[in-house]
């Protein structure tokens, strides 16, 4: 009797080994850190052309842990890049700047990200990002969002709010025949 219960620990403590080792190699990873962004730093949509040669705030994108980044010269670009078909599924990470420390909005601290999925979003501000339609612009901080939204209008939303229409089309740039741009509306 006493072999008989000395095996059923045994085969338990086995069984038990084998599932908590199972459990660790199905971990996830650990999100990498955002990249150090570089007078190299290309933009994905504007090859040969650095990302800081263009104020407001940018966005990386880390398709796995080991790849150099995708950096992108405004945040509504790095958001329209997820949407894209060819853009992996699952990103190892997505971070865009933190305008939330930030003095001025164009002038953002190269060394503030936010993971994309964390942030809150100034959107309908009538500020205008490089690729001459309105940018989203990204808070760490909600509270900071509001204050931001409230002094130069528009409102705040999360990632999940933007729909794939409204980041590629709302707030987009006419240009009438005489070659006058102004910001369009839907």
């Amino acid at each position: 009797m006493d072999m008989r219960r000395t095996g059923r620990r045994l085969v338990g403590v086995i069984m038990l080994l084998v599932l908590t080792a199972c459990s660790d190699a199905v971990a996830p990873m650990a999100r990498p850190a955002p990249a150090a962004i570089s007078q190299e730093a290309e933009s994905y949509f504007c090859s040969a052309m650095s990302v800081l040669e263009h104020d407001g705030p940018k966005g990386q994108v880390l398709a796995d842990a080991q790849a150099a980044p995708l950096w992108f010269a405004t945040v509504r670009q790095t958001v329209i890049y997820t949407m894209l078909p060819e853009a992996p599924a699952d990103p190892a990470a997505v971070y865009v700047s933190d305008l939330a420390a930030a003095p001025d909005w164009r002038q953002p601290d190269h060394t503030a990200w936010v993971d994309v999925r964390d942030a809150w979003f100034v959107v309908d501000t009538g500020l205008m990002g490089s690729d001459l339609a309105q940018d989203l612009l990204p808070f760490s901080d909600q509270s900071r969002a509001e204050a931001f939204a409230l002094a130069h209008g528009g409102r705040v939303l999360r990632l999940a709010d933007l729909t794939e229409d409204y980041v590629l089309y709302y707030g987009t740039v006419s240009v009438a025949a005489d070659g006058s741009v102004s910001p369009a509306t839907p």
